[in-house]
């Protein structure tokens, strides 16, 4: 995509996203995404961004797709990481095995919401949960599944048996877990006993594992948008508060803070769309990206003080969302041991 076209997508993103999330975001945070919301993200082709124009996708470029995640984040980091399940783990996965494709189409309609129980790629994940296959049917339970409404999902085979599974039905929320991010998205454990489901892949976990670490640009440009988000809120309250007869904005630790924070940004914005990123620069990208997400909007929070932590502001999601990011799409240490190889070009930082 040209430097153009991209300039041209982001603002009819973020005109979208202010017109159409900003409005209903604390709805967002205490309700969950609602119709309208997804509506709106399947109208605008962001829930079929990355699926090819043939399965009824907008078959958007990777430059294009960014932008939309970064402008999303912005406004809702819940609808940013809808649209990211959709189209950096559930998409490439179909797309990977050819088989499920025919679901595509719904999804990116949103009249399927789609999911992966993705969890056994984390770090610090036990082997607990997963699904067993018997007599045509599969059973079991899912721990920690982000989008846990999902009508249509893809989930592992629990050892010794490897493989992922494409769920059509017969899968329900068993147990929530309390949303401490991205509350926009249901999370909870998934209760499975369906006979309708189809084998894509004979990899399973590992295959999950390496799309989530696949996603080191996309989680880069997510953790941009929350970023971006946070310090816009607190560069315009800190002109806005006045103590002592001043602005915040004239105290030079709020200054100098925010300013420095709006820097990195920037730096990093022209660093994420510059053309042919290395994979370790593309792990530099997400490291650094997350890093940022997590200063900023701590940042942030504190700027506001205690109204900060009202959901009114819309500061306070975005320092949880940063949390959340970090623990669901991180995988610290094998960021780290991906970023060491790089520098050192051999294996480093495993002892």
């Amino acid at each position: 995509m040209m430097a153009e076209e991209a300039e041209l997508l982001r603002k009819s993103v973020r005109e979208f996203a202010q017109k159409t999330i900003e409005p209903v975001s604390v709805k967002i945070e205490q309700d969950g995404l609602g119709a309208q919301a997804v509506g709106g993200l399947a109208a605008q082709g962001f829930l079929g961004a990355r699926i090819p124009a043939e399965y009824g996708g907008s078959g958007l470029d990777e430059q294009g797709y960014l932008v939309v995640l970064e402008e999303l984040a912005r406004c809702s980091p819940s609808a940013a990481v809808r649209v990211l399940i959709t189209n950096s783990l559930f998409t490439p996965l179909l797309l990977s095995s050819g088989k499920g494709v025919s679901v595509l189409g719904d999804v990116a309609s949103g009249s399927l919401n789609a999911s992966v129980a993705y969890a056994a790629a984390l770090e610090g994940h036990g082997p607990a949960s997963g699904l067993s296959v018997a007599d045509s049917r599969v059973n079991g339970r899912l721990d920690y599944v982000l989008n846990a409404d999902a009508n249509v999902m893809i989930a592992p085979i629990a050892a010794p048996s490897e493989g992922l599974l494409l769920l059509r039905s017969g899968f329900g929320p068993a147990e929530d877990y309390p949303r401490l991010g991205f509350k926009g998205l249901r999370f909870a454990a998934i209760q499975v006993d369906s006979a309708e489901y189809e084998r894509v892949s004979d990899l399973g976990s590992k295959q999950l594992m390496d799309a989530v670490s696949g996603m080191d640009l996309e989680i880069a440009a997510l953790s941009l948008g929350i970023a971006s988000g946070a310090l816009a809120k607190a560069v315009e309250y800190s002109k806005a508060r006045n103590t002592f007869e001043h602005p915040l904005k004239d105290y030079q630790p709020i200054a100098f803070g925010l300013s420095l924070l709006r820097a990195e940004e920037d730096l990093l914005r022209q660093f994420l769309y510059s053309d042919s990123l290395s994979s370790a620069q593309k792990t530099m990208a997400r490291v650094k990206g997350l890093a940022l997400a997590r200063s900023a909007t701590k940042q942030a929070l504190q700027v506001h003080g205690g109204y900060g932590y009202f959901e009114d502001f819309g500061v306070e999601k975005f320092y949880r969302d940063a949390m959340a990011l970090s623990i669901l799409f991180g995988r610290s240490s094998k960021d780290l041991e991906r970023l060491s190889e790089g520098v050192y070009g051999t294996k480093a930082g495993f002892l």
